[in-house]
């Protein structure tokens, strides 16, 4: 589920050999919001590798919880961490405006929505014309950024790659929009048309309860076990669930989401032409960027919260998060012209990142033997696919 600990620490040890003078090198993220990050250092491998560094003279290392707010379970329901502290370099609105991907369907803006967060903080950032993000200054101040994504399915892109990881630089989950309300017949992405009604009101209901009124919740959970039951939505995904099929599919999680690969587009340009004091993006790129994707254990079915292991055993490096999504989406038996996030890739708006042809890049394995574009790619396995891309994916 989340990068290895082992790639973090090689990554770091060879930053160190190659830049002696190295000021600062940061390793962070944003993770969930309800993560304990330091539960989650120690049970990943991360709390021996800060440890190791922290012993080093004059270490230039650091590892930080980018999040400016986190979330924590209480009694079942969330509850704002006030421990959380955020990057301590603070934070930078960026601006985009028409540049952004989100303005073609902003006439929709009264809809966009990310679960479990205020639709008025991210209607007052994204609307018609007028769209920014809020990003940690750790990474506009960067020189360089190394992306370590991991390979696996998701739920509302079907893959979480090189690309979809920049939602590690937002310093609130708040700006990134994740779906609009409603079905496609009614102007949105939230649910396929065939959504069963109990899963609209158990949505509605949540938005409504969660945070507002956090005993009324509660008390209506055991009524949603009951109609879960009778209706056989299943919510764990299991290999025999995901093949069978009726998982709970809701919150834009499924081939039709036309707003998530938009967020995503915006992360990384902002990536690349973000200016270190913020404001709106420069002419020229900002940074060096460069990806390294975990995929010794990559992740199928119920990503990125519920993936079943896939020992896949590989490593993918680009200067082009583009290319190791499209290399990624072979691998796993997917048609990347069935994903918005990757078939869309000439409207990045940089060609930067998007002037290539999807047959016509290098790719190089570790025997140096060199092959040419996406069906040159091997297949590791035919990959399960998230819930909602059943029987639609797949090559």
């Amino acid at each position: 589920m989340i990068t290895s600990s082992r790639l973090i620490e090689a990554v770091i040890d060879v930053c160190l050999e190659k830049y002696p003078d190295l000021e600062s090198l940061i390793i962070g993220d944003v993770p969930l919001q309800s993560c304990d990050f330091d539960l989650m250092c120690r049970q990943s491998g991360i709390e021996v590798l800060k440890i190791k560094y922290a012993r080093m003279t004059d270490s230039p290392v650091r590892f930080l919880d980018l999040r400016r707010e986190s979330f924590k379970q209480t009694g079942g329901y969330l509850q704002r961490d006030e421990r959380t502290s955020g990057d301590p370099s603070g934070y930078a609105e960026i601006i985009l405006d028409e540049r952004s991907l989100l303005d073609a369907v902003s006439h929709r803006a009264e809809t966009f929505r990310v679960s479990d967060y205020d639709p008025e903080e991210t209607k007052s950032v994204h609307r018609k014309g007028s769209h920014r993000y809020l990003i940690a200054r750790s990474v506009l101040e960067a020189d360089l950024v190394i992306n370590l994504p991991k390979m696996k399915t998701h739920q509302k892109s079907a893959v979480t790659g090189a690309l979809k990881n920049l939602v590690g630089i937002n310093g609130s989950k708040a700006y990134l929009v994740h779906h609009q309300l409603g079905k496609p017949s009614q102007g949105g992405d939230e649910f396929p048309e065939d959504a069963p009604l109990a899963i609209v009101w158990q949505v509605r209901l949540r938005e409504l309860l969660q945070k507002r009124s956090p005993l009324i919740f509660l008390a209506a959970k055991p009524v949603w076990e009951i109609i879960k039951k009778l209706r056989g939505i299943k919510t764990t995904a299991t290999k025999e669930n995901l093949e069978k099929g009726g998982v709970y599919v809701g919150a834009g999680s499924w081939y039709g989401n036309d707003s998530i690969w938009r967020m995503v587009y915006d992360l990384n340009l902002i990536l690349l032409y973000g200016k270190a004091d913020g404001g709106v993006l420069a002419d020229e790129p900002q940074r060096s960027v460069v990806s390294i994707m975990d995929g010794l254990i990559a992740g199928e079915g119920n990503g990125p919260l519920q993936p079943l292991p896939v020992q896949a055993n590989v490593l993918l490096s680009s200067r082009n998060p583009f290319l190791i999504d499209f290399a990624m989406a072979k691998m796993m038996g997917f048609d990347w012209r069935k994903i918005r996030l990757l078939s869309n890739f000439r409207s990045f708006g940089s060609e930067a990142f998007s002037s290539f042809e999807p047959e016509g890049f290098e790719v190089i394995n570790d025997r140096a033997v060199a092959t040419t574009g996406v069906d040159a790619i091997p297949l590791i396995k035919n990959f399960l696919p998230p819930p909602g891309w059943r029987n639609h994916v797949g090559l």
